[in-house]
């Protein structure tokens, strides 16, 4: 629980510093506020332009309670860097990485880290070790919120590959 704490600590700070950055600005240089401003306004459309395809932020597993709709929310938040795994393979020159399906299985510890992560055999079409590299490397990166319980859970997910056009 303290890694998922530090790292929200970071994203906050990191919001809270983006956030207080035109207004720390404003008391530094007060009388240069009025050019400043001027060109924030011609930024924030180009800003929201290119930040249309970012994404959102991640869901708050400290605020969510352990249930079966909140692991199908944290994984469906992750679905992205599994995405971004198949493209990266699909991109390799000579790739025979085609459209299909990858059954995943993990463990969701008392502490709410992943453990045991793997690409189970049965139940995946897409067999290509460096994908499943990739979809391991991002599964236990996910944190969930921890079980009320402190048990360990099971869990398998299926992710279904295509390209994006």
């Amino acid at each position: 629980m303290k890694h998922s704490s530090i790292v929200l600590a970071v994203v906050l700070a990191q919001g809270l510093a983006l956030a207080q950055g035109p207004a720390s600005g404003k008391k530094a240089a007060a009388p240069a506020q009025t050019k400043p401003a001027a060109s924030v306004p011609e930024a924030a459309p180009a800003e929201k332009k290119s930040a249309a395809p970012t994404r959102p932020p991640p869901p708050d597993i400290n605020r969510l309670p352990f249930t079966p709709d909140t692991i199908r929310q944290v994984m469906q938040y992750h679905a992205q860097d599994i995405q971004e795994c198949y493209e990266e393979v699909l991109a390799l020159k000579g790739s025979t990485v085609e459209e299909g399906r990858i059954l995943t299985t993990f463990t969701i510890s008392p502490d709410g880290f992943v453990r045991d992560a793997k690409v189970a055999k049965a139940g995946t079409t897409l067999k290509n070790e460096r994908l499943n590299q990739c979809v391991v490397n991002v599964l236990t990166g996910i944190n969930f919120p921890p079980p009320p319980d402190k048990r360990a859970y099971p869990i398998e997910y299926p992710f279904n590959l295509k390209a994006i056009k």
